[in-house]
């Protein structure tokens, strides 16, 4: 196959991550910014595919830049190795939110309350620390996937599409923050940015030996 260009994108602005928000009225022009940026980086004959995760706030960010980058490319496709970090609760798996009252509405009615929440030392210091975010990324035993986790999956999905059939394709792939943060820490060695602008990207060119080079803001370099 020919290359496989993978810009890892956070998705627009939400008012608040106390669950799965969708944007805000003014994420349009975050999005237009990031349209040219993407657009530029196919080569002729080179498709475009356009991956998200399942939360509203990435597929909308995915859905509008297809629109605006390649409508006649296929739908925006649920991408499991794009999702944010597994971690666990009483058995469950749950969402990364910002207050115990977002991950109790993750469990049917009765089955957690914030109390308990926050009665588990990890996620007491989750929603405690003023970057929740950097919380997990530097905590050594979450209860789930840690920052070295989830840097080695999403390097793995990159490598994956080695595999893709035909030509060259250039992959929008909408995610996270934590997604972000951890390949960039664990997986590309950059330090730790914080929070990404949103829809701001890291590119990273999937060579077909498994080969890959990388990009983010002044950073490059090669795995």
């Amino acid at each position: 196959m020919s290359r496989a260009y993978l810009s890892f994108l956070r998705h627009a602005k939400v008012p608040s991550h106390e669950g799965d928000m969708p944007l805000t009225d003014d994420a349009q022009a975050q999005i237009d910014a990031a349209v040219p940026l993407l657009r530029d980086q196919a080569r002729p004959g080179e498709r475009f595919v356009f991956l998200a995760t399942r939360t509203k706030r990435s597929q909308h960010t995915a859905e509008m830049l297809r629109e605006a980058i390649d409508p006649a490319a296929p739908e925006v496709i649920p991408a499991w190795g794009l999702r944010n970090p597994d971690l666990y609760m009483a058995g469950s798996r749950v969402e990364m939110v910002s207050t115990p009252e977002a991950f109790t509405a993750q469990f049917p009615e009765g089955g957690m309350s914030p109390e308990d929440v926050l009665a588990q030392s990890f996620f007491r210091g989750f929603l405690t620390a003023p970057d929740r975010i950097e919380y997990w990324l530097t905590h050594d035993t979450p209860p789930g996937e840690n920052a070295a986790a989830v840097a080695k999956r999403v390097i793995q999905f990159a490598r994956s599409f080695t595999a893709w059939p035909g030509g060259g394709v250039v992959v929008a792939c909408v995610t996270h923050s934590p997604v972000m943060r951890a390949l960039l820490v664990q997986g590309l060695g950059i330090p730790d940015p914080g929070e990404p602008g949103w829809v701001e990207g890291i590119d990273l060119e999937v060579a077909p030996d498994g080969a890959i080079s990388y990009r983010f803001r002044d950073h490059s370099g090669m795995l």
